[in-house]
């Protein structure tokens, strides 16, 4: 039997994945001298502009469920990156010192991915997918919150 393999080229689900896993890789990459991974860079970063936010502000932020949030802050805690605080009902993540150590060079890695990917993809063509799928998501998110 023969595998048609056109059909792939218009699969957006095929071809969002893909992206995704590629730029992943790219993203590895440029992290991995920080020995951390791009997601938790990405809420560390969060936590640095926002010191004390709570977890449930990172879930909505970073699009994550909550278990999955734990679970990082659990990994950065592990690693003395993050601290976490208590009060009663509410939870506060703020950078420690040494998470605050590695912020710059945290930025930096972050701007050099930024950097990679719009070297090869162009600039223009960058802004247009990251707008293009900002929307979608947005409109996709709320089809799947409706069927949860």
């Amino acid at each position: 039997m023969e595998i048609n393999e056109n059909f792939l080229e218009g699969c957006l689900f095929f071809n969002t994945q893909t992206f995704s896993r590629t730029l992943l890789r790219i993203a590895e990459i440029e992290f991995k001298h920080l020995k951390i991974s791009p997601a938790h860079a990405s809420l560390l970063l969060l936590v640095y502009d926002s010191p004390g936010i709570n977890p449930k502000k990172l879930s909505r932020f970073l699009n994550l469920s909550p278990s999955t949030i734990t679970r990082f802050v659990d990994a950065l805690e592990k690693k003395k990156l993050l601290r976490r605080e208590t009060q009663g009902k509410s939870t506060h993540i703020s950078p420690s010192e040494k998470g605050l150590e590695i912020k710059e060079a945290l930025a930096l890695a972050y701007k050099q991915l930024i950097l990679k990917y719009t070297g090869l993809l162009g600039e223009r063509a960058v802004n247009q997918l990251s707008f293009t799928l900002l929307t979608a998501n947005k409109k996709i998110s709320e089809f799947s919150d409706q069927n949860e």
